[in-house]
C-alpha cells in the first residue's frame, strides 16, 4: 500500500476538501467558519479522555485496507462491558484499546499492515466515540503507534495516539439501552470484499440498508507526500455518525449497488464530505442492535449538490452517492443488545425517494422545473373555514393535470421567507431540516375532457382542503390568515387575491388515485367493490375520489355501479361529515334535473366518541352506522364477508392506516400489497 502519512497534525486551517464543500455549500460566507477549525483539538483532552474510557460499550473505527481503501469497523471488548478502553500511562493523548476482533471484521486484516512498517509513523485510524444512552459524542484521529495480537483467540491490543480530537453533533444520534450480550456466533453470510462491475448487492443486504436509521460513515484525506498539501494538511481519517428515519440511506434500484445518502443540516464542518470531496471513498458500517447483525460496505464516493442532487433524490439539494466496490454481511456478531424501545431523533426529516424508485413504483409524479429557475405559482385565491383549525383553500394556478386522490406539492418560501441555517433548535427540531415544501392531497376534482385539437380543457385552480397541524409551520401561517380575516374582515374570505398570497408548484405527485380512466363498457358487467378507510382529515383524497365518480365527464364511469363502504373514525364528524354529504349531493354537471346517483350505494360507518347530533344523519341521502367507539380490528372481523373482495384505500395518520392494513390482512383476509396507502415522500 502507498504511504500516505506524514509527521504532524492537519490542525492548520480547513483542507482543500473541507474548503472546497464549504464554498459549494455557502458555508464559506458564514461569519466564523472559516475559524471554527481551531474547535478540533490536537490531543485529547481530560473530559474525552475520561469518556472514551468510562463511557462506551464500542467504538466505531475506520482503516485502510491493502488497496486503499476506507473500512469502518465495529470494536467492542470481549463481552460487550465497558472498560475495554484504558488510558496509556504516560502519554495523556494515548489510548489502550482491547478488544476481541470477530472473524469477517475487516479490521484484523487491515492490520495486517502495522507489522509490515518500517517508517516508525504508525498506521491510520479513526474512531467516533457515542454514548447512545444519552447523545454524548466525541471524535478522534491519530495513528496506531504499537499493536499486539493473538491470532488464535482474535484478541488484539494497541494504542492509539490521538492527534485530533473534538465534539460531534447530537442531532440525528438514537438513544438506546443497550446492554451486554456475550453469547454470540458470528456467522459470515457474504463476504464480497471485491465485487465485480456487474455485481449487485442482494436483496437482503438492501433491505438491510433501508431498514437502518443509523450508519457510520468512513472517509480518507490522502495527500500525496510530494504536494504542496503535505505538510500543512498531513494525511487522516475520519468517522462519522449519521441517522435518520428508517430508509433515510436508499439503493438505485438501476444497479443494486450505489447508496444515496442524503445529507442534513450539521455542524458546517464538512469534514467527511470534505474528504470524500478530496479523495473520494468511502466506507459505511451498519449494526443491527436488536440481533447483533453487522454490514460492512466500502465503495467509490461522490458528493453532489443542486439539480445534480435533485437529479437523483427529488427536492434534496444535497447528498452523498457511494458505488460498493466491496461488502460483508454477518450475523449475530456484536455483542450488546437493546434493552428496551428506542428514542428517534426529533431532527429527522421525512424519508425521500429516488426519482428512479418513484418512476418504478408508477407513480403518476410531474415536477415543474420553471422558467429561469423560478416554478410556477399559485395564487391563494378563496378561503372556506369549516371550523377554526379546518378549512377549504382555493388557490388560482396554471392548468394542471391531476388524477383524483393525487398531492400537489407547493414551496412555501414566497410567504415564509428562506431557512435560515440553525445548528440546533430544541423548541422546534424540525426547523433544522424544514424546506418549507408541503404536500397536500387535492381535494377539487379535475375532469378532463378531450376538447379541440390542442388537447384537454385543465381547470386552471384547485383545491387543498386541510387541518391546521399543531406548530405547524406552513398551516399555522395559513389558518393565521384565515382567522384574523374571519375575525375582522370575513367578506375578504370570498377573495384574498389582492394579499398576493404565492407559493411556488413544485410538482403534481402519487399514485393514491382512482383509475376512472380504465373504466369502460367492457368492465361494466360487474359493481366496482370498493372500500375506504380515513382517519380525520385522511378524508380527503375520498372527498375528490366520491366528486369524480358521481361527476365524471365519461360516460362509462357514470354509468359504472360502485358499491363503497368507507369507515371514517373522526374527532369532528360535526365538520367532516357535511363535507361528504355536500360531494354525494353534487349532480353531473350534464343532468342537473337527474335524481340522486342510482349507480352509487355509499354505506359510511362512523367512529366517533364525540356526540352525532340527529340532525347530521337523518337526512342523509346515503346510509350511515354510527360507532360510538374507536375503529378497532373486531369490527373487520364481524364485516369480514362485507369486505371481501373489495378494493380497498387507506388514507390517515400512521397509527390508523397500520391498523387498516393489518386488520385487512388478518381479520379479512386481503393480500398486503394490494391494500392502496396515502403516502407522501416529500
Amino acid at each position: 500500500m502507498a504511504s500516505y502519512d506524514s509527521p504532524g497534525t492537519s490542525l492548520n486551517g480547513w483542507h482543500p476538501g473541507e474548503r472546497a464543500m464549504q464554498h459549494k455549500m455557502g458555508y464559506d460566507k458564514a461569519p466564523g467558519v472559516g475559524e471554527m477549525w481551531r474547535y478540533i483539538y490536537g490531543e485529547m483532552t481530560d473530559q474525552h479522555r475520561k469518556f472514551h474510557t468510562s463511557n462506551l460499550h464500542f467504538l466505531p473505527v475506520v482503516t485502510l485496507d491493502k488497496a486503499g481503501r476506507p473500512w469502518s469497523s465495529i470494536l467492542t471488548g470481549e463481552d460487550g462491558t465497558i472498560g475495554w478502553i484504558t488510558p496509556a500511562q504516560r502519554a495523556a493523548s494515548t489510548l489502550v484499546l482491547r478488544p476481541r476482533v470477530w472473524e469477517g471484521d475487516p479490521f484484523w486484516e487491515n492490520t495486517d499492515q502495522f507489522d509490515a512498517r518500517d517508517d516508525g509513523e504508525g498506521m491510520l485510524i479513526a474512531g467516533i466515540g457515542v454514548e447512545v444512552s444519552t447523545r454524548r459524542r466525541n471524535k478522534l484521529a491519530g495513528k496506531i503507534k504499537r499493536l499486539e495480537r493473538n491470532d488464535e483467540s482474535r484478541k488484539i491490543m494497541f494504542d492509539v495516539r490521538v492527534d485530533e480530537a473534538t465534539g460531534n453533533c447530537p442531532k440525528y444520534i438514537v438513544i438506546r439501552s443497550l446492554s451486554p450480550h456475550p453469547k454470540t456466533n458470528p456467522t459470515v453470510v457474504y463476504d464480497h470484499s471485491n465485487m465485480s462491475p456487474a455485481d449487485r448487492l442482494p436483496s437482503e443486504v438492501i433491505s438491510f440498508i433501508q431498514a437502518a436509521d443509523t450508519i457510520w460513515l468512513g472517509s480518507a484525506y490522502l495527500v500525496d507526500p510530494s504536494s504542496s498539501d503535505a505538510k500543512l494538511f498531513p494525511s487522516h481519517l475520519g468517522i462519522n455518525h449519521r441517522g435518520g428515519r428508517p430508509g433515510w440511506v436508499r439503493v438505485k434500484p438501476s444497479d443494486g449497488r450505489t447508496l444515496v445518502i442524503p445529507d442534513y443540516s450539521g455542524n458546517r464542518f464538512m469534514s467527511s464530505l470534505g474528504n470524500i470531496e478530496y479523495t473520494p471513498l468511502a466506507s459505511v458500517l451498519i449494526v443491527d442492535f436488536d440481533t447483533g447483525d453487522v454490514l460492512y460496505l466500502t465503495g467509490d464516493a461522490e458528493n453532489l449538490q443542486g439539480q445534480a442532487a435533485e437529479d437523483i433524490m427529488p427536492l434534496h439539494k444535497s447528498l452523498t452517492t457511494l458505488r460498493v466496490t466491496g461488502y460483508r454481511f454477518l450475523k449475530d456478531a456484536l455483542p450488546l443488545r437493546q434493552k428496551k424501545d428506542i428514542e428517534p431523533s426529533p431532527y429527522s426529516p421525512a424519508i425521500k425517494l429516488l426519482k428512479e424508485e418513484i418512476e418504478l413504483q408508477g407513480a403518476h409524479t410531474t415536477f415543474f422545473e420553471g422558467v429561469g429557475g423560478k416554478l410556477p405559482q399559485a395564487v391563494l385565491q378563496k378561503i372556506d373555514l369549516h371550523s377554526p383549525n379546518i378549512a377549504t383553500f382555493t388557490f388560482r394556478s396554471p392548468s394542471l393535470s391531476i388524477q383524483p386522490g393525487q398531492a400537489i406539492i407547493l414551496d412555501f418560501k414566497a410567504l415564509l421567507g428562506s431557512p435560515q441555517y440553525r445548528h440546533m433548535s430544541e423548541g422546534k427540531p424540525s426547523l433544522v431540516n424544514d424546506d418549507l415544501i408541503r404536500t397536500w392531497t387535492v381535494s377539487s376534482y379535475h375532469p378532463q375532457t378531450r376538447g379541440d385539437a390542442e388537447g384537454p380543457e385543465i381547470q386552471s385552480s384547485f383545491q387543498l382542503t386541510m387541518k391546521e397541524k399543531e406548530g405547524g409551520l406552513v398551516t399555522g401561517a395559513l389558518f393565521s390568515i384565515a382567522g384574523g380575516l374571519n375575525a375582522s374582515k370575513p367578506h375578504l374570505l370570498a377573495d384574498v387575491t389582492p394579499f398576493n398570497i404565492e407559493a411556488g408548484i413544485v410538482g403534481v405527485s402519487g399514485d393514491f388515485y382512482l383509475p376512472l380512466d380504465e373504466v369502460s363498457s367492457e368492465t361494466r358487467i360487474q359493481a366496482q367493490q370498493l372500500f375506504w378507510a380515513a382517519g380525520g382529515i385522511g378524508l380527503t383524497p375520498f372527498l375528490v375520489m366520491l366528486r369524480a365518480i358521481l361527476t365524471s365527464t365519461s360516460t362509462d364511469a357514470r354509468k359504472q355501479s360502485w358499491d363503497i363502504v368507507f369507515a371514517l373514525s373522526t374527532r369532528e364528524p360535526q365538520v367532516l361529515l357535511p363535507l361528504v354529504e355536500r360531494v354525494f349531493n353534487t349532480k353531473p354537471t350534464d343532468s342537473s334535473d337527474s335524481p340522486a346517483h342510482p349507480n352509487v350505494r355509499l354505506h359510511l360507518h362512523l367512529f366517533t366518541r364525540k356526540p352525532v347530533p340527529a340532525s347530521l344523519t337523518a337526512q342523509s341521502s346515503f346510509d350511515i352506522t354510527t360507532h360510538p367507539e374507536r375503529l378497532e380490528e373486531r369490527w373487520f372481523v364481524e364485516q369480514k364477508e362485507t369486505l371481501e373482495g373489495r378494493e380497498a384505500y387507506v388514507c390517515g395518520p400512521a397509527e390508523f392506516e397500520n391498523l387498516v392494513v393489518n386488520s385487512l390482512v388478518n381479520a379479512v383476509g386481503l393480500e398486503k400489497g394490494k391494500v392502496r396507502k396515502e403516502g407522501f415522500a416529500y
